[in-house]
């Protein structure tokens, strides 16, 4: 299906739902420059449901993490997880999510490749390389550093991917920042530019 097909059945989708949503399928099948074009389109007044396995890992933290959870949906639609069409471009990333990075009543645990201090970043590409090199085990903080310096993820995610305990994975933030590896920035006002979409 070309992109103009996808935009005109999009657009009968959203006259009757009042939003669009994109199957795993679908958004595997677009390219980056293509997700662009229909943000263009839609931008400003168009609201996209979260892809099947988002929702997926959003009732895994309504289960485990019900204060965060509420924090982002306590408030929502009645259709529920209906997000910005800005958003799409999250869901064909390396490793697809919708971004936990704007928590009011909640520390955030969003990081990116930034957030890595010089020493961190020393550790990451001396010794943490070598020990991907010759395939040696690594800890929680350094699976953790190698994942932030690909790409950016909260804790959540990062939890949900690996089956890590929530308290096990911020105690090992707190390591990080003590280790002088990462700088934690936890009020939405002070992540702000640090976000990279």
């Amino acid at each position: 299906m070309d992109l103009k097909s996808i935009i005109k059945k999009k657009e009968i989708q959203k006259a009757k739902r009042q939003f669009i949503q994109f199957s795993e399928g679908e958004l595997q099948n677009l390219r980056a420059d293509e997700i662009e074009r229909i943000i263009d389109h839609f931008r400003g007044n168009t609201l996209v449901k979260l892809p099947e396995s988002e929702i997926a890992f959003f009732e895994w933290l309504k289960e485990n993490d019900r204060a965060v959870w509420d924090d982002l949906w306590a408030e929502g639609e009645e259709e529920g997880y209906l997000v910005s069409v800005d958003f799409l471009r999250e869901f064909i990333r390396e490793t697809p999510s919708f971004p936990i990075c704007d928590l009011v009543d909640q520390p955030n645990y969003w990081f990116s490749v930034r957030h890595i201090k010089p020493k961190g970043m020393e550790y990451l590409q001396n010794e943490l390389m070598l020990k991907v090199e010759i395939d040696e085990p690594l800890t929680l903080e350094e699976r953790f550093l190698l994942e932030i310096s690909v790409a950016s993820t909260d804790i959540w995610h990062f939890c949900h991917r690996y089956q890590i305990d929530i308290e096990e994975m911020k105690n090992a933030i707190s390591e990080m920042v003590f280790k002088g590896w990462l700088v934690h920035l936890t009020s939405r006002d002070d992540l702000v530019k640090y976000l990279d979409f």
